[in-house]
């Protein structure tokens, strides 16, 4: 009897699924959690993209490094930028945090307002950035250490195009 107990367990456990990747990666949560604030807004879903990635995880190490805070010379992508002084705080904490910072800028974005090189709204191209309709791919980069915790996220194609916000930047359909 005791020996059906212990195959029944071992099977048991292996016809039981692990839990998730997704739910333990931090980069993962990162982009399901932009997906979602994307899908407020009624467009596509940002897709992972190994290049973009690699590119947003270089400068992330390099502003750790540096202890630095300033966007990359010549990104062929779009870049949004977070620092936080914490180095014990999740990343996928901190990564959420990035986010709804960046989202809370869409207060301040007026969706019928054309931007111009004359009327530039610099408090809301982080949150544009993030919704902007033709951007397909995504690129997220963590580093944590001495210096606090960096998140640089790289979106491709670049959006916050002069001219192109009112047909990129669609108000929420859903609160």
């Amino acid at each position: 009897m005791r020996t059906m107990l212990t195959v029944t367990v071992v099977a048991t456990l292996l016809l039981t699924p692990a839990t998730p990747a997704l739910a333990a990666d931090p980069v993962a949560k990162t982009v399901e959690l932009l997906n979602a604030y994307r899908a407020k807004h009624g467009v596509g879903p940002l897709s992972l993209d190994s290049e973009v990635t690699r590119t947003a995880q270089e400068w992330a190490d390099h502003l750790h490094e540096t202890v630095g805070f300033e966007h990359r010379p010549n990104n062929p992508y779009g870049e949004n930028l977070y620092w936080i002084g914490s180095r014990t705080r999740a990343m996928d904490r901190v990564a959420t945090n990035a986010l709804e910072n960046w989202y809370s800028e869409s207060r301040g974005h007026d969706y019928t307002k054309e931007m111009t090189a004359s009327n530039i709204n610099y408090e809301v191209l982080h949150f544009t950035a993030m919704v902007w309709k033709s951007s397909d791919r995504v690129g997220v980069g963590l580093k944590q250490g001495a210096n606090g915790t960096y998140v640089v996220v790289n979106f491709a194609a670049r959006g916050n195009t002069l001219t192109q916000f009112v047909a990129n930047v669609l108000p929420p359909t859903t609160r």
